[in-house]
């Protein structure tokens, strides 16, 4: 992975007001997802959004116990297998805007898509 590049992107991703358009792409576009948000207020919203950050930025072996305490959780919440592919690709969709060049943009999609495929191993 390539790190530097995935800031860059964050860096000038940070620069806008991401929230809506990150809400619409990841959540509002999957009804199920919709459904089950439709209590956050936008302290939620904005600590959901973080940690999904933190998510594309963590090394493996704290990444690996993140999701294996937050995977059984938010299973509990009804999180599903199409709800999480729905939030990683509006995620990589936003922000792809903001990647230049190849590098930026595949840093960027390689992430997501290992990210996604660490969860669904675990089975949500």
């Amino acid at each position: 992975m390539s790190t530097d590049a995935l800031w860059r992107v964050l860096e000038r991703a940070a620069a806008e007001d991401l929230e809506d358009a990150l809400w619409a792409k990841m959540i509002d576009a999957h009804g199920p997802s919709a459904a089950a948000t439709a209590h956050m207020d936008q302290g939620m919203r904005g600590r959901m959004l973080s940690g999904i950050f933190d998510l594309l930025l963590l090394e493996e072996a704290a990444l690996d116990a993140l999701m294996d305490f937050e995977i059984p959780n938010h299973r509990s919440y009804g999180a599903t297998a199409a709800g999480y592919e729905a939030l990683f690709t509006g995620l990589t969709a936003v922000l792809s805007a903001y990647a230049e060049g190849l590098e930026e943009t595949a840093a960027l999609k390689a992430r997501c898509d290992h990210l996604l495929g660490a969860i669904l191993r675990r089975n949500p």
